[in-house]
Protein backbone atom coordinates (compact mmCIF):
# COMPACT_ATOMS: atom_id res chain seq x y z
CA UNK A 1 0.00 0.00 0.00
CA UNK A 2 1.03 2.94 -1.19
CA UNK A 3 2.37 5.96 1.30
CA UNK A 4 0.43 9.48 0.89
CA UNK A 5 2.30 12.20 0.70
CA UNK A 6 2.32 15.60 3.43
CA UNK A 7 0.11 13.02 6.38
CA UNK A 8 1.08 11.80 9.17
CA UNK A 9 3.80 13.17 11.92
CA UNK A 10 6.53 14.11 9.27
CA UNK A 11 4.24 16.99 8.36
CA UNK A 12 3.36 18.03 11.76
CA UNK A 13 7.35 18.49 12.70
CA UNK A 14 7.71 20.39 9.25
CA UNK A 15 5.19 22.75 10.50
CA UNK A 16 6.66 23.02 13.95
CA UNK A 17 10.15 23.39 12.60
CA UNK A 18 8.98 26.09 10.45
CA UNK A 19 7.23 27.85 12.94
CA UNK A 20 10.10 28.03 15.24
CA UNK A 21 12.17 29.25 12.72
CA UNK A 22 9.57 32.41 12.08
CA UNK A 23 9.52 32.86 15.78
CA UNK A 24 13.24 33.12 16.61
CA UNK A 25 14.77 36.13 18.02
CA UNK A 26 13.37 39.97 18.19
CA UNK A 27 10.77 38.75 15.10
CA UNK A 28 9.40 36.12 17.34
CA UNK A 29 9.09 38.63 20.01
CA UNK A 30 6.82 41.08 17.34
CA UNK A 31 5.24 38.07 16.59
CA UNK A 32 4.13 36.94 19.94
CA UNK A 33 3.18 40.59 21.02
CA UNK A 34 0.98 40.51 18.10
CA UNK A 35 -0.53 37.42 18.76
CA UNK A 36 -0.91 38.77 22.35
CA UNK A 37 -2.74 41.28 21.32
CA UNK A 38 -5.05 39.64 18.90
CA UNK A 39 -5.87 37.15 21.85
CA UNK A 40 -6.47 39.70 24.17
CA UNK A 41 -9.29 42.03 21.56
CA UNK A 42 -10.92 38.27 20.71
CA UNK A 43 -11.36 37.60 24.62
CA UNK A 44 -12.61 41.19 25.26
CA UNK A 45 -14.72 41.13 22.13
CA UNK A 46 -16.29 37.73 23.35
CA UNK A 47 -17.21 38.36 26.72
CA UNK A 48 -19.15 41.93 25.46
CA UNK A 49 -22.50 39.72 24.93
CA UNK A 50 -21.61 37.40 27.91
CA UNK A 51 -21.15 40.33 30.31
CA UNK A 52 -23.76 42.56 29.10
CA UNK A 53 -21.17 45.60 29.06
CA UNK A 54 -19.38 47.55 26.10
CA UNK A 55 -16.14 47.38 28.94
CA UNK A 56 -15.88 43.59 29.87
CA UNK A 57 -12.51 44.30 30.98
CA UNK A 58 -10.80 46.99 32.28
CA UNK A 59 -7.33 47.62 34.09
CA UNK A 60 -6.89 49.95 37.06
CA UNK A 61 -4.88 53.45 36.26
CA UNK A 62 -4.55 54.93 39.55
CA UNK A 63 -4.72 54.85 43.30
CA UNK A 64 -8.15 56.05 44.01
CA UNK A 65 -9.54 53.29 45.52
CA UNK A 66 -6.56 51.70 47.31
CA UNK A 67 -6.72 49.29 49.64
CA UNK A 68 -9.32 47.75 47.59
CA UNK A 69 -8.16 48.12 44.16
CA UNK A 70 -4.30 48.93 43.26
CA UNK A 71 -2.77 50.16 40.46
CA UNK A 72 -2.21 47.15 37.75
CA UNK A 73 -4.96 45.41 39.06
CA UNK A 74 -7.82 43.98 36.03
CA UNK A 75 -11.15 43.87 36.79
CA UNK A 76 -13.89 41.76 34.81
CA UNK A 77 -17.30 44.03 34.61
CA UNK A 78 -20.50 42.99 34.16
CA UNK A 79 -23.34 44.97 32.99
CA UNK A 80 -26.63 45.59 35.38
CA UNK A 81 -29.53 47.38 34.71
CA UNK A 82 -29.75 48.76 37.97
CA UNK A 83 -26.81 49.58 40.63
CA UNK A 84 -26.20 49.86 44.70
CA UNK A 85 -24.98 51.81 47.02
CA UNK A 86 -21.58 49.86 47.72
CA UNK A 87 -21.12 48.57 44.31
CA UNK A 88 -18.07 49.42 42.24
CA UNK A 89 -18.72 50.45 39.45
CA UNK A 90 -17.23 51.90 35.83
CA UNK A 91 -18.68 54.31 34.01
CA UNK A 92 -17.85 57.09 31.77
CA UNK A 93 -17.36 60.82 33.42
CA UNK A 94 -18.01 63.65 31.87
CA UNK A 95 -14.45 65.16 32.62
CA UNK A 96 -12.19 62.28 31.43
CA UNK A 97 -11.60 60.68 28.20
CA UNK A 98 -11.23 57.37 29.76
CA UNK A 99 -13.93 55.12 32.52
CA UNK A 100 -13.43 55.72 36.16
CA UNK A 101 -13.69 52.63 38.61
CA UNK A 102 -15.40 54.08 41.56
CA UNK A 103 -17.71 52.79 44.47
CA UNK A 104 -21.61 54.31 44.46
CA UNK A 105 -22.12 56.25 47.93
CA UNK A 106 -25.26 57.39 47.33
CA UNK A 107 -28.48 57.19 44.70
CA UNK A 108 -29.94 60.36 43.67
CA UNK A 109 -32.99 61.28 40.92
CA UNK A 110 -30.71 61.97 38.07
CA UNK A 111 -28.17 58.71 39.01
CA UNK A 112 -25.46 58.12 41.78
CA UNK A 113 -22.98 59.70 43.73
CA UNK A 114 -19.19 58.11 43.36
CA UNK A 115 -16.35 58.27 45.60
CA UNK A 116 -13.07 56.59 45.14
CA UNK A 117 -12.12 54.98 48.74
CA UNK A 118 -8.84 56.08 48.60
CA UNK A 119 -10.40 59.94 48.03
CA UNK A 120 -11.10 62.50 50.57
CA UNK A 121 -14.51 63.57 49.31
CA UNK A 122 -16.86 63.07 46.36
CA UNK A 123 -16.89 63.03 42.76
CA UNK A 124 -18.08 66.13 41.91
CA UNK A 125 -20.67 65.25 39.46
CA UNK A 126 -23.65 62.58 39.52
CA UNK A 127 -23.36 60.14 37.10
CA UNK A 128 -26.57 59.06 35.05
CA UNK A 129 -26.97 55.60 35.58
CA UNK A 130 -27.06 55.44 31.41
CA UNK A 131 -23.15 56.30 31.96
CA UNK A 132 -22.46 52.97 34.35
CA UNK A 133 -20.62 50.60 31.94
CA UNK A 134 -21.20 47.58 35.09
CA UNK A 135 -20.21 46.77 38.06
CA UNK A 136 -16.83 44.75 39.26
CA UNK A 137 -17.31 41.07 39.50
CA UNK A 138 -13.51 40.30 39.67
CA UNK A 139 -10.14 41.39 40.83
CA UNK A 140 -6.93 39.83 39.12
CA UNK A 141 -4.24 41.60 40.64
CA UNK A 142 -1.16 42.43 38.92
CA UNK A 143 -2.37 41.36 35.23
CA UNK A 144 -3.74 44.65 34.43
CA UNK A 145 0.26 45.94 34.76
CA UNK A 146 0.35 45.17 30.72
CA UNK A 147 -2.15 47.14 29.76
CA UNK A 148 -0.77 50.19 32.46
CA UNK A 149 2.57 50.35 31.14
CA UNK A 150 1.75 50.69 27.31
CA UNK A 151 -0.87 52.97 27.69
CA UNK A 152 2.09 55.03 30.21
CA UNK A 153 4.71 54.35 27.24
CA UNK A 154 2.72 55.22 24.84
CA UNK A 155 1.50 58.27 26.55
CA UNK A 156 -2.02 57.64 26.73
CA UNK A 157 -2.44 57.09 30.30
Amino acid sequence: MPIQQGTGPGRFNQAKLNWDRLTEGWMGNVIYVIIGFLVAVAINEGLKPMLHTDTPVVAVFSESMVPNLQKGDLIIVEGAGFYNVGEIVIYSAPVYKYPIIHRIIELREGGVITKGDNNASPDPWVTPQSSIHGKTVLRIPLLGWVKVLAYELLGLA
